[in-house]
């Protein structure tokens, strides 16, 4: 069964990647600023703003996908890959911190791919196709190590940018946050290519989130979550 793309959400999908890469090099200077006893609230903050933003991103590339049949997606799955976006998010934070070491930095890039993944794959999961997906295996990898290599370049990229409102490192930052928005959305359509559905394949008819409407509106929330959080942060 071949894939076809709305090249409009996968254009949006590639402009909520950047809005949440700029606010992950935002926060990441808020947490690196904090006053100690602050940082916690800062990393969570981070994580939750972060994590939504690359969950909204994904799911919104999954939900520009038709395959000659309605997508829909479980409820309960789709909710544990946005947990497992912001728990990733959150070692990154956490990481950075108070600055990148090699041993450290290499650990949480691995880390955050691994959740990166799952996330991706768990919520093409969450569309509980019937026959199951089955994946090439050499996209399937490809997909794998372009989430580590986006992860350690993020956390490499976040930790070195700074937080100034003067246009040059602005434009920085916003280069850096597009930088990062095409190693997420290449790992997101890597990941989507490998996938091969079945001739005749189908959702589950048990799945909630079936309405187109009901998906574009997780998705702006998601977004609306990344640009509250954004404009938190510029007032801070």
């Amino acid at each position: 069964m071949e894939q076809h793309y709305d090249l409009v959400m996968v254009a949006y999908s590639f402009v909520i990647a950047t809005l949440t890469g700029y606010c992950g090099i935002e926060m990441t200077a808020r947490v690196r600023a904090a006053a100690p006893d602050q940082k916690g609230r800062w990393v969570l903050a981070g994580a939750f703003a972060f994590g939504t933003g690359v969950w909204a991103m994904h799911f919104m590339g999954i939900a520009a996908m038709t395959i000659g049949a309605p997508v829909s997606f479980d409820l309960p799955i789709t909710a544990a890959s946005w947990l497992v976006a912001v728990a990733v998010s959150a070692i990154g934070f956490y990481v950075i911190r108070n600055g990148v070491r090699l041993f450290t930095w290499l650990i949480a890039s691995v880390l955050m791919a691994t959740g990166v993944c799952l996330m991706h794959y768990g919520g093409m999961y969450a569309m509980r196709m019937l026959p199951a997906i089955e994946y090439r295996p050499l996209l399937f990898w490809a997909s794998a190590g372009i989430a580590l290599g986006a992860s350690g370049a993020a956390l490499l990229i976040m930790t070195w940018l700074r937080t100034s409102h003067h246009w040059t490192h602005v434009a920085l930052r916003l280069a850096a946050a597009i930088v990062m928005a095409v190693a997420v959305t290449g790992m997101h359509y890597t990941g989507m290519a490998a996938a091969m559905f079945a001739p005749g394949a189908y959702c589950s008819p048990g799945n909630q989130l079936s309405d187109a409407w009901t998906i574009l509106g997780l998705v702006m929330v998601g977004t609306a979550v990344v640009s509250l959080s954004q404009w938190w942060a510029l007032l801070k």
